[in-house]
């Protein structure tokens, strides 16, 4: 008989985005040298880049704080669509190459940095190499650090998917707004529907 998961310390979510904090921080300052020495055109584009690269680490400070505060959580085994899955895999795979183009001919290293960079965070984020959503004592939290407060929440719905891999897909939300959309495994259903009916939302039947 399997043991029921135990909420604790998303601590391999919280180092994902320390690095990603430190990586994409050090990425913006160097882009912001390469493309001083750059000038011109591709030395503004760098500039452009660098402060994507700013706005990434600040995503990751965002998440880093809000998981942080989020005390002890329950992470649960959520999964996007295939179609998503494809999307994000053919992404890495442009910017794997675009990164390794730059290095070898362009002679671009702080964007061939970026571009595989944002390839791996992608792989953490995009292909859920992270828990991409957490169970507390108070809501939601995504694995950007986002809450769905259960006070925010009215109604519930489980829906469970045909195939191989046992799934549910739970919504949730307020009057006929729909603020939580999840694709989890079956065996993390009980904990959340408990979680839910204890703090009052009703069930509803698609």
């Amino acid at each position: 008989m399997s043991r029921s998961p135990v909420p604790s310390r998303p601590v391999s979510t919280a180092a994902f985005h320390g690095v990603t904090l430190v990586f994409f921080t050090g990425c913006a300052a160097w882009l912001v040298r390469e493309s001083r020495e750059l000038g011109g055109r591709p030395g503004m584009m760098g500039l452009g880049v660098a402060v994507a690269a700013a706005g990434l680490a600040l995503v990751a400070l965002g998440a880093l704080v809000g998981l942080l505060r989020g005390g002890r959580l329950l992470a649960l085994r959520s999964r996007a669509e295939m179609g998503t899955y494809a999307l994000v895999l053919a992404t890495m795979a442009v910017l794997a190459l675009v990164g390794l183009r730059l290095f070898s001919s362009e002679g671009r290293p702080a964007l061939a940095t970026f571009c595989l960079g944002v390839a791996g965070w992608l792989a953490g984020v995009g292909l859920h190499g992270v828990p991409a959503l957490f169970l507390g004592p108070s809501g939601f939290i995504d694995s950007l650090g986002r809450r769905t407060p259960f006070s925010r929440l009215e109604w519930f719905t489980f829906q469970r998917e045909t195939g191989d891999l046992p799934r549910v897909r739970l919504q949730a939300g307020h009057g006929t707004r729909l603020l939580l959309a999840a694709r989890l495994a079956s065996a993390d259903e009980d904990a959340v529907r408990t979680a839910l009916v204890g703090a009052g939302l009703t069930s509803r039947r698609r």
